[in-house]
């Protein structure tokens, strides 16, 4: 395809002004084939064009963008494997539905988050005192909590959004505490346990779990037993096996897809898709 000359550009960008969807929706599917070039139009007239021009190219860009918050997560997921990094990932999932989001601005505010509980840990600390430390600071400080009035909300489960609102449900909470984790070198992983997600310190020193949606809650095997039971679920041993970045990264497609079943099918046909291409894996 032929680069665009400056009055063809000039003639899209007052395109762009018209009030007819129909429009419009040709000039999208046009600009949407010339890739970055279209893009870079768009933005241009996003930034100077007129009110009505700047609305439609916004919206555009918004929609071609989310087009390939797709594409990628799609790439990601048939490429990915058994091991990756779960951060990746779960920015790729939240880009799906926030497509502009800074993605640098959330990595460095994570960032932050670990540098700051480094200076509350000395180092001397005992397994259990260290997830206290931790949990006292996301949970007290921050105000991370689990959103028990609107478990359901989807914004649960994008980190951007999470560390936003300073609300999610069990995995979206245990994949920040993991982030954390990683950053500090504290040897955490997730426990893939039906209907609800846990943590375990891992070490040679010692080995417990707790429950980022219970404000960091310490758990025991009986505790993990007990909570099975009073979500309706018959306990298996194997539930408290540490899990994989694949499994994590499924169970949030999975947890997707039931979300937006109803409130958005085609949404919910996307990370169908992911969640069977995540179980071939």
């Amino acid at each position: 395809m032929k680069t665009l000359r400056d009055p063809d550009r000039k003639a899209l960008a007052k395109l762009l002004g018209d009030e007819d969807p129909r429009t419009i929706q040709l000039l999208q599917e046009s600009l949407a084939g010339r890739g970055e070039e279209g893009i870079r139009l768009l933005e241009s007239v996003a930034r100077d064009g007129d009110p009505t021009a700047q609305r439609n190219a916004t919206q555009i860009l918004r929609v071609l963008r989310e087009a390939a918050a797709w594409e990628a997560l799609a790439r990601f997921c048939a490429t990915c494997g058994s091991h990756f990094d779960i951060e990746a990932a779960t920015w790729l999932v939240a880009k799906t539905r926030y497509p502009e989001f800074d993605e640098a601005a959330y990595r460095t505010r994570i960032d932050q988050m670990a540098q700051e509980l480094r200076e509350r840990l000395t180092g001397r600390e005992t397994p259990r005192a260290t997830v206290e430390v931790c949990n006292h600071y996301l949970f007290r400080t921050l105000g991370f909590q689990g959103n028990r009035q609107d478990y359901y909300d989807p914004d649960n489960s994008y980190l951007n959004r999470v560390l936003d609102r300073r609300l999610g449900i069990p995995i979206s909470l245990s994949v920040l505490y993991l982030l954390l984790a990683r950053r500090l070198h504290l040897p955490l992983i997730g426990i893939n346990m039906p209907a609800h997600f846990l943590l375990k310190w891992h070490s040679t020193s010692a080995s417990f779990y707790f429950d980022p949606f219970h404000q960091g809650e310490l758990l025991d095997e009986a505790d993990c037993r007990e909570l099975c039971k009073r979500l309706g679920v018959v306990f298996n041993p194997a539930f408290l096996t540490p899990t994989t970045p694949q499994i994590i990264l499924l169970r949030m497609c999975n947890n997707l897809q039931a979300i937006y079943a109803d409130r958005e099918p085609a949404r919910a046909e996307h990370f169908g898709r992911f969640a069977a291409v995540l179980s071939r894996v």
